[in-house]
């Protein structure tokens, strides 16, 4: 009989101490800071939404991610994150500028936005906390009446992320 409560215990208790989170709350800091959200929906597939403030106006992105496990230490996960997605919003601004050449306006007027974004992480994922950090590359490109076309390749950031 107590061959079986130790089976019974080495069978059970390594998963009474792994947690998936199902959700994440962060904020990003660098050229496009940013409000985020991502959920979960299986080890190596999320979904991540994110308010943005870039050029006097709000982006919204959504961005399909894939994580990869690089390794574990004592403290914690590293993971390779990668994705991309749509996003849409709105810019104030004075100016029009094509190729190369800028048109003033008086005021400021209301300009949409719409665009595709990319997404690489290095993100290290606390063990004993609900807590996560990384680095994250997101260039993007757009269209928007401020400049007809757009590239940014160079929207690097650094992040924390609570999970639950």
């Amino acid at each position: 009989m107590r061959h079986i409560y130790i089976l019974i215990f080495i069978c059970f208790t390594p998963g009474a101490f792994s947690q998936f989170y199902a959700k994440e709350v962060g904020v990003r800091g660098g050229y496009t800071s940013a409000i985020s959200f991502r959920v979960n929906l299986e080890e190596a597939l999320s979904y991540e939404a994110q308010m943005s403030y870039r050029g006097e106006g709000l982006i919204f992105n959504l961005i399909r991610q894939q994580h990869h496990d690089l390794g574990m230490d004592r403290l914690g996960n590293w993971k390779f994150i990668y994705g991309f997605g749509p996003h849409a919003g709105f810019y104030m601004t004075d100016r029009y500028r094509i190729f190369f050449r800028e048109i003033y306006f008086g005021s400021k007027i209301f300009t949409p936005v719409i665009g595709f974004d990319g997404y690489a992480a290095l993100e290290y994922q606390l063990a004993d906390l609900p807590a996560s950090f990384g680095v994250d590359y997101h260039p993007f490109m757009e269209i928007s009446l401020r400049q007809v076309f757009g590239i940014n390749l160079w929207d690097f950031g650094v992040y924390m992320k609570y999970r639950f």
